[in-house]
């Protein structure tokens, strides 16, 4: 990435210092370990402010060739980054055929899952979207890893009274997962809506996804719709932004 100012000629110090740190990867300095220095060791070493040093990094990571692991530092990348399809991914053809959404994420690449499923009262927003106020609905928490990276954690929420007694109330919704199985009850998704912001991780978060409070999170919230237009999910997800490319592909 170039961030040379044309107006002044010169490229500021991070530029400089992420040029160094360039270099020294693509010549293999850091092969052996993975791992480059610390952030005090690169502020010493460069006579650089900490912010001018992270500003470097940022350009590194932007660039994929480093990435961080929380509590741990800095790292060369060796993740491929996930590439998210939102629009196909969801597609009645995929899952409608017994296809899991995270397969189709992830291509062949390993997978695991830890699934939590229970019954409780939802989030006041949660029951307002669903229109299940004062009812308790059935709650999905699934920790996502790929290749031993945490990558996602999500929390779906189902209202009881088109759920109950179907495998989304177990932790192995089989062929298709959640949305087959909705389908089989004549509540399958014929919509959906997404809402996505990107932040910094609260420190739970970020001990969650095991990334560094300096490493943004995507947030998706995602909203399924019945042929009648009622919500039949509603899916908060957050995903290591380090992990993932998200990809929208629609016609004009």
């Amino acid at each position: 990435m170039d961030v040379t100012d044309p107006a002044q000629g010169k490229k500021p110090r991070y530029a400089e210092i992420a040029d160094e740190l360039r270099a020294r990867i693509e010549a293999g300095d850091y092969a052996e370990t993975g791992k480059l220095p610390s952030e005090r060791q690169l502020t010493e070493e460069f006579d650089a402010a900490r912010n001018t040093v992270r500003d470097a990094l940022q350009l590194l990571r932007v660039d994929d060739l480093i990435e961080s692991r929380g509590g741990s530092g800095v790292y060369l990348r060796s993740f491929r980054r996930i590439q998210r399809d939102a629009v196909e991914r969801l597609s009645r053809k995929h899952w409608g055929a017994g296809r899991a959404v995270w397969d189709k994420d992830l291509q062949g690449r390993d997978r695991t899952e830890d699934v939590k499923v229970f019954k409780t009262a939802p989030p006041e927003h949660v029951a307002r979207t669903l229109g299940v106020r004062g009812q308790d609905v059935w709650c999905r928490d699934k920790l996502y890893r790929s290749e031993n990276r945490v990558v996602q954690h999500s929390v779906a929420w189902y209202p009881a009274d088109i759920v109950e007694g179907t495998a989304i109330t177990e932790r192995n919704t089989g062929p298709g997962g959640s949305y087959a199985r909705l389908e089989e009850v004549g509540h399958g998704p014929v919509r959906y809506s997404e809402e996505i912001e990107v932040r910094l991780p609260l420190s739970a978060e970020s001990k969650l996804l095991g990334i560094t409070l300096s490493t943004p999170i995507i947030l998706i919230v995602r909203t399924a719709y019945n042929a009648e237009d009622r919500p039949v999910e509603v899916n908060e997800m957050k995903l290591d932004s380090d992990s993932y490319r998200l990809i929208y592909k629609f016609p004009s």
